[in-house]
């Protein structure tokens, strides 16, 4: 943790600014002890630690590119042998250790200021929400270091020494354990009303569901969760005010477009570009997305395609297919005209979720960032979430309503009413098939499939079956790579070599 150690110390007060959280940045060093007193110089140590949601080592592109191919899709960059994406790559690859790193610093930035909270002059109200969104990101970014790597180390005391870098690794209970804590106390502490990237209730209670149906799996597996999740989701459906959006395409027509709507994106990372400079690091749609090198459109290297088997898997009239999965490709670099593909080209076919042709960019399209905002809590997952949960709890009977609500969004039906697409009949084992199909297509390429996958103990045998159909692909054999070097190990990321050369009570995981 050394290279986390010097960051701290040395840069951790220059941090970016958060788009529509906070336009404060930090002009000099100063001692965090005796820096975080005022209301404004709090607000810059806050937005710090929000800073690392839109690095490329996390929301910029890492976890929904790279560390997120599943079996919905393969990297269509054919020149590609080894990779994290590619389930290739050693413990020093420089992704693994940047996103490693960079999450650190995030959890240090989390302890240094509410360490330092106590000694603000901040009205005592304005002082709890600030630990309150603290306390959360703090616990958010263990949640994604936990689920990535297993047993990591667990620090709750900012660094005070570039000397202390030996720490164990935590028991994985026992991380996930400080995170429901520090999550449960953050709920009583942050604002009420929705924010878009701020951290708010809602928000909370919704990432509270997600984490217990997490433990709720593997490698935890304690089934006790399933309760604590179908609790804090069915908080956010009663107490929040969310409702889908009527229209499925809208929802990322609006994330492209910087249109910030709280009743179905609960919360997202901000990217955005003025001054005729990036602000962030976004590369949403900008790697993934319909491929064109028109920059009218907005280039996009279109590196991540999908598979015939996820194609096929959507229902005749479900409309998320062709949202999810572009039916068009554009003309040339200088001609936008949509050509329409063929029925049978399936795996030239684009993540393509997010379009950059919806992209607002006040000061230009940028080649290599957007300013797509990405989703990191929606409505739709805290509805299937619920119906999950609430399924493994007392079986099907009480879950249907929220599995149909998103149901009927997909096929563009009123959500409030019943229609013919609902599901009904099914016994436990059907329903739990079923909600697991519905996360598959709902929430597609927005970072949560390998998550899911690894949770249901499906991770392997998943990806192996992809592997066998890209192995007849033609032109895309080489999209079987993923597939076939996924072992066991691979449920989890190498420990990067830097941490192991560093940190002498590290140890491995398994298989590395």
């Amino acid at each position: 943790m050394k290279k986390i150690v010097y960051s701290i110390l040395i840069s951790s007060l220059f941090f970016a600014s958060c788009k529509k959280f906070l336009d404060t940045t930090p002009t000099d060093f100063l001692s965090p002890k005796n820096y975080y007193k005022t209301e404004a110089e709090v607000k810059v140590a806050l937005a710090g630690v929000y800073d690392v949601l839109g690095k490329s080592e996390t929301y910029g592109r890492y976890l929904f590119f790279e560390m997120d191919v599943a079996d919905d899709s393969f990297i269509a960059l054919s020149t590609w042998t080894q990779d994290v994406g590619l389930y290739n790559y050693s413990p020093g690859d420089v992704k693994i250790e940047a996103t490693w790193s960079t999450l650190y610093n995030g959890i240090n930035r989390a302890n240094v200021l509410l360490e330092s909270l106590n000694d603000s002059s901040l009205p005592e109200a304005t002082k709890k929400v600030a630990e309150g969104q603290a306390l959360f990101l703090r616990a958010y970014y263990y949640f994604i270091l936990v689920n990535n790597w297993g047993n990591v180390p667990l620090r709750l005391t900012a660094t005070a020494s570039t000397s202390e870098v030996n720490f164990p690794r935590t028991p994985y209970k026992t991380v996930y354990q400080q995170i429901i804590s520090d999550m449960e106390k953050a709920a009583d502490l942050v604002d009420k009303t929705a924010d878009g990237s701020r951290v708010t209730q809602p928000v909370v209670w919704g990432m509270l569901a997600r984490v217990n149906l997490k433990m709720a799996g593997a490698p935890l597996r304690d089934k006790s969760r399933y309760a604590e999740a179908a609790k804090w989701a069915k908080k956010v459906m009663d107490e929040s005010g969310s409702k889908l959006n009527a229209d499925y395409t809208e929802v990322f027509k609006n994330l492209c477009r910087d249109v910030f709507e709280p009743k179905e994106v609960l919360w997202e990372v901000s990217f955005g570009n003025y001054n005729s400079s990036q602000v962030e690091e976004g590369a949403v749609g900008g790697i993934n997305g319909i491929g064109t090198s028109n920059l009218t459109i907005g280039y996009s290297y279109g590196a991540k395609h999908t598979v015939k088997s996820y194609y096929d898997s959507f229902e005749t009239g479900d409309l998320r297919r062709d949202w999810n999965i572009n039916t068009y490709y554009y003309t040339s670099a200088t001609d936008a005209t949509k050509i329409a593909y063929s029925p049978t080209a399936i795996y030239n076919r684009c993540d393509a979720k997010f379009r950059r042709e919806y992209e607002l960019a006040s000061s230009g399209k940028f080649t290599n960032t957007t300013a797509i905002d990405f989703p990191l809590l929606r409505y739709a997952d805290v509805l299937l979430m619920y119906a999950e949960a609430e399924n493994e709890v007392n079986g099907p009977a009480n879950a249907y309503n929220a599995i149909n609500q998103v149901r009927r969004r997909a096929f563009g039906l009123p959500v409030d009413a019943t229609s013919a697409v609902d599901l009904q009949g099914l016994d436990q084992d059907g329903f739990r098939n079923a909600v697991r199909a519905e996360r598959s297509k709902e929430l597609g390429y927005e970072g949560l499939r390998r998550f899911d996958l690894v949770r249901w103990g499906q991770f392997v045998p998943a990806m192996k079956a992809v592997a066998n159909e890209m192995v007849n692909a033609t032109g895309y054999t080489y999209g079987a790579r993923s597939g076939q070097n996924v072992t066991a190990k691979d449920t989890l990321f190498a420990i990067p070599s830097s941490e192991m050369a560093l940190n002498k009570e590290m140890v491995q995981n398994p298989g590395w």
